[in-house]
């Protein structure tokens, strides 16, 4: 076997546990580490012997301002750890960056769409078999739980923390969402692809999250707004009848979003100040993400379980972990990835591809929007998956046939 041939062979098998890691860390977050370590060993492999990265230089001309932000932000999330008030195990958390990997590898190593496309698939089939199991085991408890607690308080967590893998859930429903407006076939006809989602959606709105339930009526809306005025239509109406008709324990969690004296609502916003008083104190590099709750007590004692282990936003928390300059790298990162995807949209032909980047957009706009209410940037089981949506409207680029 050449040399040639071996790093092909390679090549399939860094997606193939890419692929295992974003779709199976749900199920087993040991599974999709390992698969990730495994992955990036074999990458790193590839560019020693090679001595080089082989990525489209058309693509990461595009991006360039966009790696540059990413960089910064590593930088200042590095520098932040040298200057942390607890620097016992300040370095530990930073792990977390080398999951930017996630992007940048699904752009350089997707080469086909055939196998984008089996990977969203493959994502969603996996979370509609653990979405039915939960639903088995919901439906099996729930009499015995409504005779302990009241109906919003039980909540789906038998695989994982309920606000996890509702955040995980809502984004691959809204990465594949778009796909209902085209008359071309995703692998599978929309039927059947609706019948795999409903479970998906139904096991992500009994976590009972409210920040998903927020960022999903508001993607639902933009995607009507967008692409039809009777799905809009249809959702405002399927939404007011649900209120009407779901349990009051439910309606009363939906409206407790608004309610600024809520106890968790209240929660939170201690929160919000509180980091915010931490960045006053503390604005150029931070305090970094390592010993956050002890940093919090010395500004306030902490009223409810949890609070002060984060600040429950991501943009806060990088505010007072990072400084004034990891948190301007973090937002205009963020930022000029949605300009491109927007860029993206614009130029692509109607069809499966101008779909799927609507809805990698739509992941990034839920995505920022639960990113109000909970430290989403530092779940790793969410920014698994986050990474590889995010990366879907650049790889369809890439591919993109351009005239010589």
């Amino acid at each position: 076997m050449n040399f040639h041939n071996l790093i092909l062979r390679s090549d399939k098998v860094i997606l193939l546990l890419l692929a295992v890691q974003v779709c199976f860390v749900s199920l087993s977050i040991a599974v999709s580490s390992i698969a990730f370590g495994i992955w990036v060993g074999l990458w790193l492999i590839q560019v020693i012997t090679t001595r080089k990265i082989d990525f489209d230089k058309r693509l990461f001309s595009e991006i360039r301002s966009i790696n540059i932000f990413i960089l910064l932000y590593i930088f200042f999330e590095t520098l932040s750890r040298f200057f942390a008030v607890y620097p016992e195990g300040a370095f530990n958390n930073l792990k977390r960056v080398l999951l930017f990997l996630i992007f940048f590898v699904s752009i350089i190593k997707i080469i086909d769409l055939k196998t984008l496309y089996r990977i969203l698939f493959l994502n969603i089939c996996i979370l509609a078999l653990i979405s039915v199991y939960e639903l088995i085991q919901y439906s099996i408890q729930l009499n015995e739980l409504l005779l302990k607690m009241n109906f919003s308080e039980i909540r789906i967590d038998y695989l994982n923390y309920p606000l996890t893998t509702a955040e995980i859930k809502m984004m691959s429903i809204l990465a594949l969402m778009p796909l209902f407006f085209i008359r071309e076939k995703f692998i599978i006809s929309k039927v059947y692809l609706i019948l795999i989602m409903l479970p998906v959606f139904v096991s992500m709105l009994l976590t009972q999250s409210r920040n998903v339930m927020l960022a999903t009526v508001i993607c639902i809306f933009i995607l009507g707004i967008v692409q039809s005025r009777k799905f809009l239509l249809a959702s405002v109406a399927v939404i007011i009848i649900g209120i009407m008709f779901l349990p009051s324990g439910m309606t009363d969690r939906i409206k407790s979003i608004a309610d600024p004296d809520h106890p968790s609502n209240q929660s939170r916003i201690n929160m919000y100040k509180t980091g915010l008083e931490i960045f006053k104190d503390h604005p150029w590099t931070g305090v970094a993400d390592s010993h956050i709750l002890e940093i919090y007590s010395t500004y306030k004692k902490p009223d409810t379980q949890g609070e002060g282990v984060h600040l429950h936003n991501n943009f806060i928390m990088i505010l007072a972990t990072t400084g004034i300059f990891g948190f301007l790298s973090f937002f205009i990162m963020f930022i000029l990835m949605f300009l491109k995807q927007i860029k993206f949209y614009r130029e692509e032909s109607p069809g499966i591809n101008k779909m799927l980047i609507l809805g990698s957009m739509l992941v990034m706009i839920s995505f920022q929007i639960c990113g109000l209410f909970e430290w989403a940037f530092g779940d790793h089981e969410v920014m698994t998956v986050f990474y590889f949506l995010l990366s879907v409207p650049f790889v369809i680029y890439k591919l993109r046939p351009f005239a010589e």
